[in-house]
């Protein structure tokens, strides 16, 4: 049974990458203008996910559904990821008409130390995505 519920589960998990890899050209042109947009305090650097295996390579390592909830697809979210030395430590969502962070959360949806030091980086930072939606 046990074997049987895993090959289904790596059955299903094909099937989202398929999918994801069929949406990749709509997702570059909604989105594409803002890659490359990238900041850091010194301490974090945080990013924008510039590729739908991006976003499912983070929901995976960060245990959230960034990647299933196919935030990816919503045309006022603009995905990004901070990290210290390489190392994930939040996903940010951006609303893109509300210029504002929507949600920031660690490994399984939690905040983390970081937290207000990440948001402070995002509200010092949110004119690079502006500059962006005019481009």
């Amino acid at each position: 049974m046990a074997k049987k519920r895993r090959h289904m589960q790596m059955e299903r998990r094909q099937e989202e990458r398929r999918k994801a890899l069929e949406q990749e050209a709509s997702f570059v042109k909604a989105k594409g203008r803002f890659f490359g947009v990238e900041f850091s305090d010194g301490e974090i650097r945080i990013k924008v996910l510039d590729s739908v295996e991006a976003i499912r390579q983070e929901g995976e390592a960060m245990h959230h559904c960034v990647f299933t909830n196919e935030y990816y697809l919503k045309a006022d979210s603009l995905i990004l990821s901070a990290t210290i030395d390489g190392k994930r430590i939040e996903t940010i969502e951006v609303s893109l008409k509300r210029m504002e962070v929507v949600q920031s959360r660690g490994v399984c949806n939690k905040n983390t130390p970081y937290h207000g030091q990440i948001l402070k980086l995002m509200k010092g930072n949110m004119s690079l995505i502006r500059k962006r939606m005019t481009a």
